[in-house]
C-alpha cells in the first residue's frame, strides 16, 4: 500500500510539473505550486526527484521513454489498416509516428513543456534532442533515402534533410495546432475516426512526395 501511494505521488508530481512548467516555465513555477497541484507536500519533490531540477529532468525522461516504448512495442494489431498496408518502410514508420502522436491523450501538456524547453534551449531540451529527436530523425532519414531509391550519400545533402523536416512538420502541425484544427473542423478533439481521416491525407502526401523524388532522380 505504501509503495502504491509512493508511485501515485510520483506520477501526480510529474503530471503537475508537465502542466505548470509548460504553462509558466521552470523559473516561474514554485515547488509549493507543484506540490499543491499534485495534492501532496513540498517534501515529496526532493524525496522523489532530489530537486525541482530533478523533477524537470524526470519529465524529459518520461517523454523519451514513452515515445520510445510506443515506437518499439506497438504491435501490428494495434495499428490501423492504412499503416499496415504501407508501400514503403518510410511510409509505415511515418504513419506509425503520426498515429502515435495524434492518439496520445496526454500529449498536449508534454508538447507545451517540450516547446518551452526548446525555446529556452535548456539542458533538458538538449537531453531530449540527443536521446529522442536526433536518433529518430536519422532513422527516418535512412528510410526516406531508401524509399526514393537514392544513393546513401544523398542523406548528407542539406536539401534532403530539409525535405524530411518538411514532411515531419505535417505531423507537428496537426499535434501542436490540435485546438485550431478541431475547432475549424467542428471536432471535439481527435477521435480514432478523425485521426484516421488525417492519416489518410498524410498517406496521399507521402506517396506523392516519394513518387516525385523517384522521378527526379
Amino acid at each position: 500500500m505504501a509503495q502504491e501511494r509512493s508511485i501515485n505521488t510520483r506520477q501526480a508530481l510529474i503530471r503537475a510539473a508537465f502542466r505548470l512548467f509548460g504553462e509558466k516555465g521552470f523559473a516561474a513555477t514554485s515547488t509549493r505550486e507543484i506540490a499543491a497541484a499534485a495534492d501532496t507536500n513540498v517534501a515529496s519533490i526532493p524525496y522523489h526527484f532530489g530537486s525541482k531540477a530533478g523533477l524537470k529532468m524526470a519529465c524529459a525522461d518520461i517523454i523519451i521513454d514513452h515515445m520510445t516504448a510506443l515506437r518499439q512495442t506497438q504491435s501490428q494489431q494495434d495499428l490501423p489498416d492504412l499503416v499496415q498496408s504501407a508501400e514503403t518502410t518510410f511510409e509505415a514508420m511515418f504513419l506509425r509516428q503520426a498515429y502515435t502522436l495524434l492518439s496520445l491523450k496526454e500529449a498536449e501538456p508534454m508538447i507545451r513543456f517540450l516547446f518551452r524547453e526548446a525555446h529556452e534551449r535548456s539542458d533538458v531540451f538538449d537531453h531530449i534532442y540527443q536521446n529522442l529527436f536526433r536518433p529518430l530523425f536519422e532513422f527516418l532519414l535512412g528510410h526516406w533515402v531508401e524509399a526514393i531509391g537514392a544513393e546513401p550519400h544523398v542523406a548528407e545533402l542539406e536539401e534532403t534533410r530539409i525535405t524530411l523536416f518538411s514532411i515531419i512538420s505535417q505531423i507537428a502541425y496537426f499535434r501542436i495546432a490540435q485546438p485550431i484544427v478541431a475547432r475549424h473542423m467542428k471536432w471535439q478533439g481527435y477521435s480514432r475516426e478523425e485521426t484516421l481521416a488525417i492519416l489518410s491525407v498524410l498517406q496521399i502526401n507521402i506517396r506523392a512526395l516519394i513518387a516525385a523524388h523517384r522521378n527526379a532522380s
